[in-house]
Order: structure tokens, then sequence, then C-alpha cells
């Protein structure tokens, strides 16, 4: 039988049967040196002076473990083209317009980005994969951009990874497993996820793959695989052909995806410029020249002028030398005339007519 606890009340101190009641501890006693071992302290990265500027130094290792610890190993970052809902209203939104199954971190680095942590590794595939989207908020509809989250993020740069879906057509079926497949597509980029199809074995002649890949780097069509046969050594290998579903274009001019520097508005821009410089400073040489030329034509024409009527005016000059010369031949045979008509009536005792040296 049970015993019955007492319906009297217990005096001070003392305690009930069948409880128990832990004493009472102070800060110094919960503060022991058991406890203190389990604290752990982080241990800093030592800092070194080089020519008296203070450096950090880190490992990419130690990067990594920063970008899993702060959750961007699963970032997205959304930018908003044309205006966006209030953060508030897109933090409420979100998760029940995209069925965000996991929690989902949303903070604003600059104003037209935001930056999405996902916890659910699912979650952040099924988002990441998305190249464009669209919220509602409060009767508006906004629409934006989707990047996978990388070291360097510059909200200024538009990143140079994208998510495709690859294809390995007339592939085995004995390499669909899960293993095999994120494998080969390794050779290609980051492997994300299988398509359903090629999980569910309902699609055996070829299988699809989603990685996450550098636009900048080489894309290769082909993967070797070798097969060695440990016991034997021997090998066998073949290629794989690896198809593309969609490669979006990267410019290296305006660091945008969608389109390339032949199409680019800004190369355009700056291709327009440099022509009309160099339009501008050939006709500004050819300016100076015909200038140049005008002036020397001119110069010519006066040197040609002056000569002329120096010429003109040496004739004129010898034409009234000429007359002068003939007035006084004149004059003088008339004077002589004169002077031997006068002398021949002396002689002969005639009177002249006219004075001597007139006519």
């Amino acid at each position: 039988m049970a015993a019955l606890n007492s319906p009297q009340s217990l005096a001070v101190g003392e305690q009930a049967p069948g409880i128990y009641i832990p004493p009472k501890m102070n800060y110094a006693a919960t503060v022991t040196k058991e406890n203190v071992r389990q604290i752990q302290h982080t241990v800093l990265c030592p800092v070194r002076f080089e020519h008296g500027e203070p450096t950090v130094e880190f490992t990419t290792d130690e990067v990594k473990e920063f970008v899993i610890e702060e959750g961007l190993h699963q970032a997205v970052v959304i930018k908003f083209s044309y205006g966006k809902p209030e953060l508030h209203d897109f933090r409420r939104i979100f998760p029940k317009q995209f069925d965000v199954k996991g929690s989902c971190n949303i903070g604003q680095p600059e104003f037209r980005h935001l930056l999405m942590r996902f916890d659910l590794y699912e979650d952040y595939v099924n988002f990441v994969s998305r190249s464009t989207g669209h919220i509602n908020s409060n009767g508006d509809e906004f629409f934006f951009r989707t990047f996978p989250w990388t070291i360097g993020f510059d909200p200024r740069i538009k990143t140079s990874k994208a998510v495709v879906w690859i294809s390995f057509p007339d592939l085995p079926p004995n390499y669909f497993a899960k293993k095999s497949l994120m494998s080969i597509a390794s050779a290609v980029g980051k492997p994300l996820a299988i398509d359903k199809a090629t999980k569910d074995r309902t699609r055996p002649s070829a299988a699809r793959v989603k990685v996450l890949l550098d636009l900048l780097d080489k894309h290769p069509k082909k993967v070797k695989i070798s097969v060695v046969d440990k016991l034997s050594g021997k090998f066998n290998n073949f290629r794989q052909k690896v198809i593309y579903d969609y490669l979006p274009m990267y410019c290296t001019c305006c660091n945008h995806q969608g389109h390339d520097e032949i199409s680019c508005r800004a190369m355009k821009g700056r291709n327009k410029n440099a022509k009309e410089n160099t339009e501008q400073n050939s006709r500004t040489d050819l300016d100076e020249n015909c200038v140049e030329q005008l002036q020397g034509d001119a110069r010519q024409l006066l040197n040609a002028i002056r000569d002329a009527n120096q010429l003109e005016i040496n004739d004129n000059v010898t034409k009234m030398q000429g007359a002068v010369n003939d007035t006084s031949n004149t004059q003088n045979k008339s004077k002589g005339k004169a002077i031997a008509t006068g002398t021949l009536a002396i002689f002969t005792g005639q009177k002249t007519t006219g004075h001597i040296g007139g006519q």
C-alpha cells in the first residue's frame, strides 16, 4: 500500500517525501573549473605589421569555414529591376508565395538587392534555379532576377556564375546512380540536383543534372570516363557527350548576363564615341591641312599678282622711258634743224622766220 502524505503543512526547510529539490547554488559555485574548460574560446588569427600597416591573414579553408558558419553556402541574391516591396512585406509574403519549407533569413545589403540564406538545401536549389521571378505585394508586381551568392560579391557587378541544366545523352543506365552522375557533372561545374525523370528512371535515353558553373570558364562538350580493373590493371575508356540546355551569355564589358560584347549597348556607345573622336580628329587634321594648303595657295597667288604687277609696272616704265626718249630725240632733231637753218641764213643774209630751238 502506498504511503500517504501527511495533510499537515511542512515545516520550514522540511523536504516533501519523494520530491528532490536541488540545493541553491550561487554564481561562484556554478562557475567551476569544469564549466570553464567547457567554454570554447575563439582563437584569433595573429596580426602582423608590414611597413607599419596591420595585416590579418586567412587561409582559403578558413574562409570556407566562415562561409558555412554564416550560412552563405546556401545563399541567393535577388536583384529588383524596377522598384521593390518593403522589406517587412517581402519577409512575410516570400515563404508563402514560393513554398519555402524551411527557414529563410532575408537581409538587404543594398537598395536593389536582397540576400537570402536558406536553411534547407532543397529550398536553396529550387530558388537558385530561377533565373527570373516576380512577387506580388499590396497589388503591385515586382520583377527580380536571382543569382547564387559567391565570395567577393559586389552589387555593382553581376556575377558570372549561373545555374544550368546539362544532359548526358545515351549514357549507359548503370551510370544513372547518384554518385556516378554527380561525379560526371562535377567535371562541368558544381552539381546541385538530378531531375525527377532521371531519379524515377523513366527516361533512360538521357540523364539531366543541374549544375552551378562559371560562364567565363571553358565548357567541355565531352567528358572522358575511365573504368579501371584493379585486378588486371586494364582500362576501359569512353567519352560521354555533354549538352547544355541553355547557357547564358556574359558580357565582360558591362559585367552583365544575357548578352555578349557584340550586342552590348555600353560597348556600342564606347565604339560610337571612339569613332566620333577618330572622325573629329581626322576632320581636324584635314581642316588644318586644308588651311595650310589654302594659305600656301594664297601666298602663291599674292606672289603671282605682285610679280604680274611688277612686270606691268616695268613695261609701263619702259614705255614711258621710250616715249620720253622719242620726245627728246624729236626735240633734238628740231633744234638741230633750226640751228642749221639759222646758220645758213646768216651766211646767205636771209632773215630767219622763227626763234632758235622753236618750230
